[in-house]
This record gives C-alpha cells, structure tokens and sequence, in this order.
C-alpha cells in the first residue's frame, strides 16, 4: 500500500502580527536611543521603510493591510515651498553638566503641534529646510539611512541633503562666553533625532496602532 500525502499548503503572513512585531521594534528601538544608543536611528528607519515605503519590487506593510490611507501624527507643520529654513522634528537644547555648558539637540516627543494627516502626507511632508538650501522630507532622511547609513545597507555616499543634516551645527550653534572668552557649540546628530521624532509619531497614532 502507497500513502500520498497532500502537497503542504503555502502559509498565508498574518499581517496584522507583523505589524505589531515591527511596531515593537519601533518601541524597542526608540527606547534604546532614549537610553543613550543614538545609533539605533538607522534601525528605526529600516522599521519605518518596512512600513511605508513601496517600490516596484517591494509592498509596504500598510499596503499589505490597506491601510495606506490612515492618518498619522505628524508633530510639525511642514515647510511650504518658500520657506528658507524650518527644523521640524527636534529642539536645541542646552544643558548644564556639573557647570559645563552643553549644546544637544533633541526630538521633540510630545510637542505644541499635533495634526493628523495621511500617510503620503506625512511621508513627503518636507520637515528640515537648512540654510544651504537642502530640503528633507522624512522620506529622504528614512530611505537614505536605511538604504546607504546603515540600517540595511552601506553605502560609500550619502545623499547630498542627509550629509547637510548629519554635519556638525547643520542646525545651528550654541554661543557661550567664558571669561571674556567666546565659545561656540555646534548642535549635532539633527539626521538621528529626526528619525527618533518619526518612532514618536508612529507610536502615537491611534488608526496605525488600531491596526495591529
């Protein structure tokens, strides 16, 4: 006697796991850089690639969920095309270190703003416009951390416009005077903190999180 088994049926994703697996790598990850990790930016936007970013050869999650017509918080406004210089997604700060004074630059978390908009809104939205005339949308920054610094990938060159927001003081300085002496911080990391400001907003929309 000859059993034939039936051929294995192909297992069908569940979608809505993966979402709530990537939206804990968002948290993780988020938390990480809290910790001191700010690094874990690129991991952040390969997370967020995976969810939004659709290409001839690759769907995005929310697409696989048809969702890509949910609103998402977006913590600033947007530039407008004659804007000259806007900083969307983080603060400068300044600190006092044992009585040194230090310049940081931070995201922003809970902000004054808070629209919701859809996704492709949200996605092209140009949230830095820096004094050399680069304009970034989160797109920009996400894809090219992801894609060349790092998170999934190594490239020899960045984009013009991520290596303009990654320079020391791309979104200003810090003057202090120290005995007479005047003194000049440059704020730095502006391309991480954006990219840890955009895990805030993901993790803060409720028709994203109603998915999982």
């Amino acid at each position: 006697m000859r059993v034939v088994g039936r051929p294995p049926r192909a297992m069908q994703p569940d979608y809505r796991d993966h979402l709530r697996r990537q939206i804990g790598f968002l948290q993780r990850s988020a938390d990480a850089f809290d910790a001191g990790y700010i690094d874990e930016a690129v991991r952040i936007a390969t997370t967020i690639r995976v969810l939004i970013h659709n290409t001839g050869s690759s769907v995005s999650l929310l697409k696989h969920l048809n969702a890509t017509t949910i609103s998402l918080l977006s913590s600033c406004d947007g530039a407008s095309p004659s804007t000259p210089l806007y900083m969307g997604l983080g603060v400068p700060k300044v600190k006092n270190d044992g009585g040194t004074i230090k310049a940081t630059y931070a995201p922003l978390l809970d902000g004054p703003v808070k629209i919701y908009v859809p996704v492709s809104k949200w996605w092209d939205m140009i949230v830095y416009v820096l004094g050399s005339g680069a304009r970034l949308s989160r797109k920009k920054i996400v894809l090219t951390a992801a894609n060349k610094d790092g998170g999934a990938h190594v490239d020899s060159a960045l984009t013009s416009e991520y290596e303009a927001l990654a320079r020391q003081g791309a979104v200003g300085y810090l003057m202090t005077s120290t005995g007479g002496n005047a003194n000049e911080q440059p704020f730095t990391d502006a391309h991480f903190v954006a990219v840890r400001q955009m895990a805030y907003e993901l993790l803060n929309s409720p028709e994203l999180l109603a998915r999982t």
